[in-house]
Formats: structure tokens, sequence, C-alpha cells
């Protein structure tokens, strides 16, 4: 707009040099002077639309991201026809953008009506966002918008750590009791599903988590329960070997244990609730305690095999930990390759808040971790890389990827646990 302004302005002193009349000098001047208002005011509210004051780059993308949505939702029938004048017109619902300041992510607004209420909530405009990818869709809460949040389909989210320096370094910037996954993902602790197939990355991504733990400034007390003895047995041998077991009876003393260090945590909580009575383990500066429960689907079927009284005690275990672990700081952690009902009690499994799926699993792998009619972002994911869900955070599944990590884990540890 402002170069046509420019050549219009060239162009128009060219004609009022060559015109010799002076009425007609007169005439053409005031023709430029309400051409050019008008122009001007055009301007004006382009540039007051695309957040000018952001900076011309950001009007510029505002500009066109907005243009392209536009000629999607026309296509889509997402619009009333109104008449203007002696004209009937098409008016589509209105649209603006919120870009982040790296412009790799930020949430596209478009208004809500009765009329296109349902269509905005079912809508995937990514195709319309060249080179964007919407995430998540929410209401705002008057109702009264839909808005998108995306990010830029090229932008990298697992991280890359070439020392274990690097990769401290990183976990130091979050909270003693949060983990961190990819650059945009980093969670508060809580219970955890880790579910994927053998080859998707679930023991790589425990191997994170871990050394992130072992390296906060508060103390925290792992547990390891493998009943197939494999890399997460080795680890807790070398971690905390009087809190690691693989047979049968060795988990369900582990269980026993650990519920009973969580009652005598309630107990210490519960004297200090005094001055706060709506803290947790985090308020008092606590530990945490977290039970890594690897390959959960071998130890249900050794318990399957049990009388009712040793299933009842062992599922009493798991549910007293679900239930009353997070106020004071106990967390189970369960890791398997699928979450069925027959694998793992339909309770406790909707009770571990943060699920993560890794790998292209299969949809009832999906629908178990996740729920029935919950949509999946239909990507080919690498190892390490899943999606996953977290209350507040993430209600509807949302890709992340865990980081690589290009130095030697086992020497790591080894530094941590000496």
């Amino acid at each position: 707009m402002a170069v046509i302004i420019l050549a219009l302005c060239v162009i128009f002193s060219m004609l009022f040099s060559y015109v010799k009349n002076f009425p007609l000098k007169i005439l053409l001047l005031c023709v430029t002077t309400v051409i050019m208002l008008i122009l001007s005011f055009a301007l004006f509210g382009w540039a007051i639309r695309n957040r000018i004051d952001r900076g011309l780059k950001y009007a510029w993308k505002h500009y066109v991201l907005v243009l392209r949505l536009r000629k999607e939702l026309l296509n889509a029938g997402i619009y009333t026809m109104r008449k203007i004048g002696v004209e009937k017109v098409a008016v589509i619902p209105w649209i603006t953008v919120n870009f982040a300041p790296d412009f790799k992510s930020g949430r596209i607004y478009i208004k809500n009506s009765i009329q296109f209420h349902e269509k905005l909530a079912k809508i995937d405009i990514s195709s319309a966002l060249g080179g964007y990818v919407v995430e998540q869709v929410y209401l705002t809460d008057n109702e009264d918008h839909y808005y998108y949040e995306f990010y830029d389909a090229h932008y990298e989210k697992r991280l890359v750590f070439q020392s274990f320096g690097e990769f401290q370094e990183y976990s130091d910037s979050t909270g003693d009791y949060e983990l961190f996954i990819d650059r945009d993902t980093t969670l508060s602790l809580t219970h955890q599903l880790l579910v994927g197939q053998t080859g998707s990355g679930k023991s790589y991504a425990l191997f994170g988590y871990i050394l992130q733990m072992l390296g906060k400034q508060i103390p925290y007390h792992l547990y390891f329960a493998d009943p197939k003895s494999s890399s997460i047995e080795l680890l807790g041998e070398k971690i905390s070997p009087d809190n690691t077991a693989s047979d049968f009876e060795g988990i369900v003393s582990l269980l026993e244990r650990f519920v009973f260090q969580m009652e005598e945590r309630q107990k210490e909580i519960k004297k200090r609730l005094s001055t706060m009575i709506d803290g947790d383990y985090r308020d008092f500066d606590l530990s945490p305690h977290v039970l890594i429960f690897d390959e959960f689907s071998a130890f249900s079927q050794q318990l399957a095999e049990k009388d009712k009284k040793q299933r009842d005690h062992v599922g009493s275990l798991l549910a007293q930990i679900v239930l009353k672990g997070r106020q004071s700081g106990f967390f189970l952690w369960i890791v398997m390759q699928q979450s069925g009902s027959n694998s793992i009690p339909t309770f406790i499994r909707d009770n571990l808040p943060w699920k993560v799926v890794l790998g292209n699993a299969e949809d009832q792998t999906y629908v178990t971790a996740f729920g029935a009619g919950t949509d999946i972002p239909l990507r080919k994911l690498g190892v390490g890389e899943g999606v996953y869900t977290y209350p507040g955070v993430a209600n509807k599944p949302k890709l992340c990827a865990f980081s690589t990590l290009d130095f030697d884990i086992l020497d790591a540890l080894g530094a941590r646990v000496m």
C-alpha cells in the first residue's frame, strides 16, 4: 500500500508539472489530495488490523496468514451472506493472530457464533496456515471466540545434548519438581503412564528422566521394579540397590515399603498443614519418591496367577499410591507396551495424569491410553517421539520428542551416584 501511494505521488507530481492551466491544476490537486487521503486511511486501517505496532515483519506475516485463512474459510462455506447496498457479499468471521516473538508458534482467534459453533470446533485449519500446524483448540472463557494454538511445522522440538554438562545446565533451568521432555514441554512431577512398543524409545526416555532427577538440588528417592530383569534393573542396582526388585515377591515387598514410607510422609505433612492447609510436599521442600515400574504387563501376568487375597493386596497398594501419593510426593510411573485393561487395572490407568505414548502406535493403544474419540496428530513418529496428555496443559494429545543424549549415559549415571 505504501508503495502504491509513493508511485501515485510521483505520477501526480509529473502530471502537475505538465499541466499549464491553473484551474485544471487546482482540480488535479484536489483529486490527488482525496485519493491520497483515501489510500492513507486504508493504509492506516491495514496497519492497525495487522498490528504494525509489533513491527513490519509481524504485520506482514499477520496479513498473509489471515488472508490465507479467510480464503479457506470462504471455500469451506464458513460465511454469512449480507446485503450491503444492492450487492450481496460473503461475510467471514473475524480473525486475528497472536504470534510468539520468534514466530515459531502462536494463537489464531476466530469469532464464534451459533451458526458456526460446531464447525469451528471440528475444522482442521492447518492446511490453510502455510507451514504452521494447529496443536490444540479451545474456547475462550466467555465462548465468544475459538482459539487455535499452532506451531511451525519445521520447528525442531527435540533437544540435542553433546555432553552431560549441557544436559545438566538445561535441567538446572527447570524447577526442582519439574521434568522436561523437549523445548516446549516441561511438566510438574506426577504419576505417569509411559507406553510404547519395543524400539519406540521408552528406555531412552527413562534414562533422560532419571538423569534429571538425580541432578536436582532436592534429592529424589528412586525405586525400581523390573519383572523382566532388563536395563532398568541394572540401573536400579547402580542407583538404589536397596530399592530395586525384579522377582514377584521382591516387587510386592518394594510396593509395601513404598506405601509405608508414603504413610509416614503423610503424617509429617499433616502436622505441617496447620500453617498451610492446602499445601503439599513441595511447599515444605520435601524430597519426591518415584517408583519406576517397568514392564508392568509381565507383573500383571504373574499377579493373575496368584490367589484373590494376594491380588487384592497388590491392587490396594497400587490404589493407595495413585490416590494418596500426589500430596505427599510419592509417584508411580508405569511403563509398558500396551495399556489395555487386561494388562493394567482401568482404575489405576485412569489415575495416572501424565500419559505418554511413543511411536506410531495402533489405534487401540491410543484408545486405552487416552480414551475413545480422542484425536491423535497424524504424524510419522521416530524413536523417542510421541504424544502426551497432561491435565491443564494438554487435555488433547500433543506431540513431544525426547532429547537426544550424545554422551555416555552410564558414565553420567555413574558420576551421579558416586
